[in-house]
């Protein structure tokens, strides 16, 4: 369930305190339509891992993700191995000094 979905059970499950009956009763529906539409029941809202967020993502490869991040990983450590031997060679050219 995405954050503004959640946003918006907490909203409706709030006016079940209201005073007014008519407003509790339409929350109560409102609860119960946004449980369905979300094809889950109260028992799996109530017993949910709020830790970890379970979203779809449609369409990642995530070993090309994976990849792709180790390459550019290979990449910055290259040039900071570059960087640090070029450090390395200044240091033994001020020593010579």
């Amino acid at each position: 369930m995405q954050k503004r979905d959640l946003t918006r059970l907490v909203r409706i499950l709030a006016l079940l305190s209201s005073d007014n009956v008519g407003e509790r009763a339409s929350a109560a529906k409102a609860a119960h339509d946004f449980i369905k539409k979300h094809d889950l029941d109260w028992n799996d809202l109530l017993t949910a891992d709020t830790g970890r967020r379970r979203t779809k993502e449609i369409g990642v490869d995530y070993l090309e993700a994976a990849e792709s991040r180790i390459r550019q990983l290979q990449s910055h450590n290259q040039r900071l191995e570059k960087q640090v031997q070029r450090l390395k060679d200044k240091l033994d050219g001020l020593d010579d000094r």
